[in-house]
């Protein structure tokens, strides 16, 4: 069975069969899967385990540049990989390489032997008697099926041919349907191929497929241009090879975010499933910052609820639905799964109007249903994430504060081993409850052993400076780049990757009610994270001076980002080395506590800020002078603030020591700090970064 999405599970789908009137189901041991109108194909197959893939190449998602992913596969790399292909697959491999030479080199394509090769090579798609993962990955690696794919499809004006089909026919032409029938075979094993590896789909962007099914959808949406039935078909199996392909690896989504216009018209289609792939696939490609686009209707989001709602009342959370084809008589068997649904309501929900749809339409209670023991990890995370997202909108808080179930389950997941889990629930808690968890959830322990917290009425504050923002470029290097300067002019400075341990979404609330001010990098994915709209409007709800700094000068904030920073100076800082010329001018127009109210604060606590002058960090020449008193008071203007004994100590001679061998040994470092001078996890992070500092 064809699954499409992440490796994890979801859509799947069977054999097209031939059915007599009334429409009707057959059951027959055929293994073909997509594209399957030939009146010869029947049954479809029935649902089947999820199948891992054989060589997930999970490291593309984190890559700009999908050339920088294929440069991995060496031919070397290549090389080793067909060797390691079992005889099975290497067998298998065999006809379907038979099959595209014939398909590239044909003078009369497409002929009837086209066809059959093309049809052979979909069965071995939906075969599920061989390892698929494997097949789908030897035919990237060791076969030009992507080429042939790629040359067939821009081969001379055939699809044309289909565009001009007479709409209101029974039947295409003998010689327009063979064309039809390579083209939706050709199609449908790209459909399952896609779904099954990684390499797959890096092949179909790399020989051009992926771009070319992008032209087509943007062809046909030009002018007056209508579809026919043809063209429907075949649209809807593109849409679902450009989907699978985004959701495996989700760097090729950016590339192909021109199409985003041609789904937005087909998801104007009266066909409810074809409506609900456009939209699952739009999700996917639309910028943050275009969650309009996503405004769906209600009758859409609806489809999306039954259907959640269908794979949930089954033992393994996938359910069937037939979509009618082009063919008389003839449906395509869809089998769909609930992670990926409830990760596409997920993606939706990012739309406000979406927002309120989802919770009109049933939505809360089958997010109830996803937070159950019996429900995997990524089903549950999503559920949480999804509840994170429908919590910004007022009216939604309170249904989900009626839903016990949720409330206890989002309580109990956040202990959750799994990290995303346990931040999604704690981030879902804190935006239903507006920052203030009830008493029976404050006691709660989080991994760390330390007990969640609720801000008071009025935030506390300790005199640091607290840096927001999303982990991107350029944000993450501009902010470290803050973190230096500030640090260097004295000022103690929060900044999350100094503090990656225990509850995140509690260490933030702490930083924020600490916080004196907290400068913010306002981007367009800051303002479309919900971990960066939970951290910002609780320091507006909490009076705290917000600093907005952009990295792109063109960037305006809207919605709930431009409500909070309604009338304040932006300061443009595009690079990092640009933070030292703008901070003078931060701190003279913005900072309402200088370094003397800071001092007054850390008095309170014991500690002192350096002597030097603020302008004038300390070198590595003046370090062996100094005693373990000065060492201390480095230390706490580092926002180092351990009582260990041992760091209590240490002169000046042995700080040097300790940052030569963070340099040159690093693992000996935090080996050291956590064996033998038992110095906590979070402090040895701050201590590193400030030795790192340390000139």
């Amino acid at each position: 069975m064809l699954q499409m999405g992440s490796s994890a599970s979801t859509r799947r789908i069977p054999p097209v069969q031939k059915i007599a009137e009334p429409p009707s189901v057959e059951n027959s041991d055929a293994s073909r899967e997509v594209g399957g109108h030939d009146e010869s194909d029947s049954g479809p197959v029935a649902p089947e385990g999820i199948i891992e893939p054989s060589n997930p190449a999970a490291l593309a998602d984190t890559l700009a540049d999908i050339s920088d992913v294929l440069l991995v596969d060496s031919a070397a790399a290549k090389a080793k990989l067909k060797q390691e292909f079992s005889e099975e697959i290497k067998q298998c491999l065999i006809p379907v390489k038979e099959g595209i030479q014939h398909i590239q080199e044909c003078d009369n394509f497409p002929c009837v032997s086209c066809n059959g090769h093309m049809r052979a090579i979909n069965k071995v798609s939906g075969n599920k008697n061989i390892d698929r993962n494997a097949a789908a990955d030897g035919l990237a690696i060791d076969t030009d099926y992507c080429k042939m794919f790629s040359y067939r499809w821009s081969k001379g004006k055939l699809l044309q041919q289909i565009e001009d089909a007479d709409a209101d026919a029974e039947e295409l032409t003998p010689e327009k349907k063979r064309i039809f029938t390579f083209y939706i075979e050709l199609l449908g094993s790209s459909w399952n191929f896609t779904d099954k590896s990684e390499y797959f789909c890096l092949r179909m962007e790399e020989d051009g497929c992926l771009s070319l099914i992008s032209d087509w959808f943007l062809h046909l949406i030009e002018g007056s241009n209508s579809r026919n039935k043809w063209v429907d078909d075949l649209v809807f199996d593109a849409m679902n090879v450009l989907d699978n392909s985004c959701m495996r690896v989700r760097a090729l989504a950016p590339k192909h975010h021109r199409v985003v216009p041609a789904l937005q018209k087909f998801s104007e289609s009266t066909g409810r499933l074809t409506q609900t792939i456009a939209f699952m696939t739009l999700a996917k490609l639309v910028k943050k910052e275009e969650a309009d686009k996503l405004s769906t209707n209600t009758k859409c989001i609806f489809f999306l609820m039954s259907l959640l709602r269908k794979c949930l009342s089954t033992r393994d959370h996938k359910a069937s639905i037939n979509r009618q084809t082009a063919k008389k008589n003839t449906v395509t068997v869809v089998s769909l799964d609930a992670e990926e649904l409830v990760k596409s309501v997920e993606d939706l929900a990012i739309n406000d109007i979406n927002k309120q749809l989802i919770a009109t339409e049933g939505g809360i209670p089958l997010l109830a249903e996803l937070l159950k023991p019996n429900c995997s990890t990524e089903e549950k995370t999503s559920a949480a994430n999804t509840i994170w997202r429908l919590a910004f909108l007022k009216e939604n808080k309170e249904k989900l504060r009626k839903f016990k179930g949720i409330i206890y389950n989002l309580t109990e997941y956040s202990q959750s081993e799994h990290e995303k889990l346990r931040t999604a629930c704690m981030g879902a808690l804190f935006e239903i409850y507006e920052s203030r968890l009830p008493e029976n959830l404050k006691s709660k322990k989080t991994d760390d052993g330390s007990p969640q917290k609720a801000p008071s009425d009025t935030a506390k504050s300790t005199g640091h400076i607290m840096l927001s923002y999303k982990w991107e470029h350029p944000s993450k290097p501009v902010m470290r780049e803050f973190k230096k300067e500030l640090r260097k002019r004295g000022y103690a400075v929060w900044m999350d990757e100094d503090h990656m341990m225990g509850d995140k979404i509690g260490a933030m609330a702490e930083a924020v009610e600490n916080a004196e001010m907290i400068i913010a990098c306002i981007t367009s994915g800051y303002q479309d994270s919900q971990d960066c709209r939970t951290e910002a409007s609780y320091a507006y709800e909490c009076k705290k001076k917000i600093i907005p700094v952009k990295v792109k000068a063109d960037f305006k904030p809207s919605g709930w980002l431009g409500g909070i920073t309604a009338g304040k100076i932006y300061y443009i800082v595009q690079k990092a080395e640009f933070v030292s010329e703008v901070l003078p001018s931060i701190i003279e127009k913005e900072f309402a506590v200088q370094k003397e109210t800071i001092q007054k604060v850390n008095a309170t606590t014991g500690s002192q800020l350096p002597e030097q002058e603020p302008n004038s960090p300390p070198t590595e020449s003046q370090v062996p002078g100094w005693d373990s008193k000065r060492v201390q008071d480095w230390l706490a203007a580092n926002n180092v603030t351990s009582r260990n004994k041992a760091l209590k100590s240490i002169n000046g001679t042995q700080l040097l020591q300790l940052k030569k061998q963070l340099t040159t040994v690093p693992h000996a470092f935090y080996q050291s700090m956590k064996d033998d001078m038992k110095v906590p996890y979070l402090d040895v992070l701050s201590l590193a970064a400030a030795l790192e500092n340390l000139e």
